[in-house]
């Protein structure tokens, strides 16, 4: 079944979608990343998001969770999130185009 995504996930391109459970609550949940610097100066940058966090309600729907909330947000243009399990909990990682590794910690 075809369902659409919230708007916040279609503000820009997406280059990553990291699935997790954000909250251990069973159901599954969204990390999504992208953005476009390197396009024709007619066009503009395609920077309309700070990466966004989708929770899921286990029954194939999500709502955008504000960032002010969820505490994800990276500027720059994302192009891969990975969760990495450690012995003191799950973090994780963003990488961001010709910029540093962003890190963040699971809740």
């Amino acid at each position: 079944i075809i369902k659409a995504l919230p708007v916040e996930a279609q503000l820009t391109p997406v280059y990553t979608i990291q699935v997790i459970d954000i909250d251990d609550d069973g159901n599954k949940d969204l990390l999504l990343g992208g953005n476009l610097y390197r396009v024709r100066p007619e066009v503009g940058i395609y920077d309309g998001s700070y990466g966004a966090l989708l929770k899921g309600n286990g029954k194939g729907e999500f709502e955008t969770i504000p960032y002010e909330r969820s505490g994800f947000f990276v500027k720059g243009q994302i192009r891969d999130i990975r969760e990495v399990k450690t012995a003191t909990g799950s973090l994780i990682l963003v990488a961001i185009n010709d910029d540093k590794l962003r890190i963040f910690r699971k809740r």
